[in-house]
């Protein structure tokens, strides 16, 4: 459970005892928002609201000892109670019923922030890394070869017909993407058995078109379950 404290320019969050700076460069505190974004905010505790007690306040609110003394020495002159006026709206203002006591506040808005943050970026990388994944060619199909016409040169040359410069361009055919044969489907594999020395061959699925299916799965309920938030993101 993460305890937040209040200081004069932000928060310090505190773990068993440990202070962490609100400073996004430091570790601790990149764990503490992935935390936050993984669990919930709910592992965080507000800040200490200190509210104070009759007393405390009172203390506060009285005017300074010397007008005080003033105020004694005019009610004095003029036959007035402003002194005992004042102080006793002061008493009326705080009664003693105020005991005062600490009770916990509200978790500062820049923590989800943060923790959405976090959990935005990490979703889009996630989903730019299986969007690269399904775009390899699929193990058991192979890749055939792509040939694609390019130029290779131009030459500009007087056209006397048409009055003008004429640009002729030599194309050649160029192999773009090279074919790749498509993976067997199974693959043989040989045991011996140690003690008589005998060998078995059995046939399994290859296990690199496994691992490939398997990553493809994988990249695609990634990319099905992103938000479209993200995905409009990439735009």
């Amino acid at each position: 459970m993460y305890k937040l404290q209040q200081t004069k320019e932000n928060f310090v969050i505190i773990l068993n005892n440990i202070f962490i700076p609100q400073d996004s460069a430091n570790s601790d505190y990149q764990k503490f928002i992935q935390d936050v974004a993984e669990n919930g905010i709910e592992i965080v505790e507000g800040p200490d609201i200190i509210e104070p007690d009759y007393a405390t306040l009172r203390q506060t609110a009285y005017p300074s000892r010397e007008d005080q003394l003033d105020m004694m020495y005019w009610d004095r002159v003029n036959g007035t109670n402003v002194w005992e006026e004042t102080i006793q709206g002061i008493k009326d203002q705080y009664p003693k019923t105020i005991t005062g006591g600490t009770t916990i506040g509200p978790v500062p808005s820049w923590v989800q922030e943060a923790a959405d943050n976090w959990m935005f970026n990490k979703q889009l990388r996630e989903y730019v890394a299986a969007l690269e994944r399904l775009e390899h060619y699929i193990l058991s199909e192979g890749r055939p070869e792509i040939r694609e016409n390019v130029v290779i040169s131009t030459e500009e040359i007087w056209n006397e017909e048409t009055g003008e410069i004429e640009t002729i361009e030599t194309t050649e055919e160029v192999i773009t993407q090279t074919s790749i044969e498509p993976l067997p489907a199974t693959v043989e594999t040989t045991e011996t058995n140690i003690e008589t020395g005998e060998t078995t061959t059995t046939t399994i699925p290859n296990p690199a078109i496994v691992q490939d299916e398997a990553e493809r799965t994988a990249a695609q309920e990634v990319v099905d379950s992103t938000p479209q938030a993200i995905i409009d993101s990439l735009s």
